[in-house]
């Protein structure tokens, strides 16, 4: 058995620098030994700050260098093409979410990895942060009775250089705008704690003309336990916000899911009972590498494989099907039908 994993960076920007990729250094029998990015210079810069003693400008190039698995942190739409040059190379990927741009290519990517035994996961961190576990171990334990109905919404403000000098409103690097960047993370974590949704249906519009592709969008979604949840999502308010409140039998239980709101339980009649403050890490994302390392070393299970979080990207076409003129296919090419 391998006593330390080698990662290899396929990509290295702001979600490297600011989420996760001190995390591979940080936890136990885990290094970076290569890093990838197309600009050369970026990749060289890139292996000093992070310590990696080896840099690239090919993928090709890092899947020939000294590694053990490869962390893919690049744009979505090329998420398909190389987590499969690097199954090819029989290499484990650690995917950043969204997943792939549609629920076709996950379910290509899902089935590909386990018909060759190797595993792929995919980067909703939620799942191993301590607040979220805590949450789930409250609401396991009855803190509110037995779970009824959930509401969740999140405000994001438009930022117009999202639209002009990045790729997130760019379907064809996207898979979507604004909301199909954040939502998988708050979909996937209401299966998290509530169980796989087996009902669902939504709208999503175009609100506002200086925001791009989907804007606003609501979710109605009924889960395996009969729990019911509202979700909306409005990605040209006014404000940041986002909250997930928890009605129970007995109470209420409210939250952040996006923010770093405390944990508030209050009783039938609203009063507070409890408040808990549970800080993410520094790295917000070590919690779940350091479950992916224990996975691949054989010392402990990751919560976080593909299989377990494909179903998200069914729920979240199922919503914006209509918006794109359908996503099973090759959406991203045809802007000619959205939003009729």
């Amino acid at each position: 058995m391998k006593k330390q994993i080698r990662w290899g960076f396929l990509g290295c920007g702001n979600v490297v620098r600011k989420k996760s990729g001190e995390a591979f250094r940080a936890v136990p029998n885990s290094t970076i030994a290569a890093i990838m990015r197309r600009d050369l210079a970026a990749a060289e810069e890139a292996a000093t700050h992070f310590g990696a003693p080896f840099f690239c400008n090919t993928i090709e190039e890092l899947l020939a260098s000294d590694i053990d698995a490869v962390y893919i942190a690049t744009p979505p739409g090329l998420h398909k093409e190389q987590a499969l040059k690097c199954l090819a190379a029989g290499k484990p990927v650690y995917l950043e979410k969204p997943f792939a741009r549609n629920y076709t290519e996950a379910q290509e990517l899902t089935e590909a990895f386990r018909k060759a035994g190797i595993p792929l996961y995919v980067g909703h961190y939620r799942r191993a942060l301590p607040r979220f576990l805590k949450i789930r171990q409250l609401l396991e334990d009855g803190a509110i009775g037995q779970v009824q109905a959930v509401d969740f919404y999140l405000k994001r403000i438009f930022n117009p250089k999202e639209a002009t000098e990045k790729w997130l409103y760019n379907p064809v690097l996207s898979g979507g705008g604004k909301f199909y960047d954040i939502s998988p993370h708050t979909i996937d974590i209401f299966q998290f704690l509530f169980g796989e949704i087996r009902e669902v249906s939504g709208t999503a519009v175009h609100r506002d003309n200086d925001c791009p592709l989907e804007n606003e969008v609501t979710m109605d979604v009924v889960t395996q336990r009969n729990i019911r949840g509202r979700l909306a999502f409005y990605c040209a308010a006014e404000e940041k916000a986002d909250r997930m409140i928890v009605t129970g039998a007995e109470g209420t239980m409210e939250f952040s899911v996006h923010g770093k709101m405390d944990i508030v339980i209050r009783d039938a009649q609203g009063n507070p009972v409890e408040k808990m403050e549970i800080r993410d890490p520094v790295t917000v994302e070590q919690p779940m590498v350091q479950s992916v390392v224990e996975d691949l070393l054989g010392l402990g299970r990751c919560e976080s494989r593909a299989e377990m979080v494909l179903s998200t990207y069914a729920i979240i076409d199922n919503v914006l099907g209509h918006y794109y003129g359908g996503r099973q296919d090759d959406f991203w090419n045809h802007p000619e039908r959205y939003g009729k």
